[in-house]
């Protein structure tokens, strides 16, 4: 009898245990639960704040676009005008086709030229839009920087006058070839304008400069007389050669040295050329109509339509240093011709 009350009270013993190891299991799995639901939780909202964050991004982005499209609109028509433009604290990259601000990206309309650094940073744009006339007016230049990017002009051939022709406004300095060594890191990006220097290779940078990075240093060197720029990056403490192109008159001289990279200078004086024809065509069909309205009298061999084919033709075609100096010497007979028309007191060509 004592035996089978024991072994009852043995049995309610191990049910009790069982029980309360059911109720601990019970409650670590609620509690489990708990947190995936709420990691659960997290990550939803989580997800929504970053999607937010970049739709507000985004939004921003465009924004900014927008207003750069309109901003480069107004300043090109502005020429010889610097203006000081407050712009948001976010990075602007352009190239010749694209200006973009963080993963969005617009394009730049094809009759727009503009030359720029490939990042533009800080909260201050400057713009100053340039007329290139060939002789007749073509097309108007904008070019783009901030006061963080500095040109510095080595003092030799041209340098003095183009560099007396750039705004206060635009970061500059101008040193004889023997103070290259002494020039120190300022925390500017600095790009170098040589005229007619033999072997930019050779020159020796500071090791102030030296230590700055080398993408955040470049050079321009033209050569001239030959309508030719190369363009050099820096690598250490010397320049190296990363290629040539073309250029017709100053404003093309000072988009060289504005521009980020020597791909979009070509890009963008292909444009020029491209205006080029376009323009030439027009006043080539305004000499087609003098021509014929003069035909016999004095007036009549001045008005040369082939000077406007082959600038035409030319301008369609490759862009390089010699095509370059066969228009330039197109538009040295064409203002020869129209010298002579005025002296006849004749309607000019253009």
């Amino acid at each position: 009898m004592l035996n089978i009350f024991g072994l009852s009270i043995l049995l309610k013993k191990q049910d009790y245990k069982m029980k309360s190891k059911k109720g601990v299991i019970s409650i670590q799995f609620n509690w489990i639960f708990i947190l995936i639901i709420g990691v659960l939780i997290l990550l939803f909202f989580g997800s929504f704040v970053v999607k937010l964050k970049n739709n507000s991004d985004i939004t921003i982005a465009n924004t900014i676009i927008t207003n750069m499209q309109t901003i480069m609109t107004g300043a090109e028509v502005s020429t010889k005008t610097i203006t000081s433009i407050k712009i948001p604290d976010r990075e602007i990259r352009f190239s010749c086709d694209f200006i973009s601000v963080g993963d969005v990206e617009d394009e730049i309309t094809k009759n727009k030229i503009v030359f720029s650094p490939e990042s533009i940073k800080g909260r201050t744009l400057l713009t100053w839009a340039l007329d290139w006339n060939t002789p007749y007016h073509v097309s108007n230049f904008l070019c783009l920087t901030t006061p963080s990017y500095k040109y510095i002009f080595i003092n030799s051939g041209d340098a003095q006058e183009l560099y007396n022709s750039l705004p206060s406004k635009i970061t500059k300095d101008i040193v004889n070839p023997e103070g290259i060594p002494n020039i120190k890191d300022t925390g500017n990006y600095l790009k170098f304008v040589f005229f007619n220097n033999p072997k930019p290779e050779d020159v020796t940078l500071s090791s102030s400069i030296k230590s700055v990075s080398d993408k955040e240093v470049s050079a321009i060197n033209v050569i001239s007389g030959t309508n030719k720029i190369e363009f050099y990056e820096k690598e250490g403490a010397k320049f190296k050669l990363s290629g040539t192109a073309g250029y017709l008159g100053d404003p093309m001289i000072l988009g060289a040295m504005f521009s980020g990279n020597l791909v979009d200078y070509k890009c963008n004086i292909e444009k020029a050329f491209n205006k080029l024809s376009i323009v030439s065509r027009i006043y080539g069909k305004r000499t087609e109509y003098l021509q014929d309205l003069y035909a016999g009298g004095v007036c009549m061999p001045y008005y040369d339509l082939s000077i406007f084919s082959d600038i035409i033709t030319k301008s369609k075609g490759e862009i390089n240093t010699g095509s370059i100096q066969s228009i330039e010497s197109d538009i040295n007979n064409l203002k020869l011709k129209n010298e002579n028309l005025q002296s006849y007191s004749c309607p000019t060509m253009y």
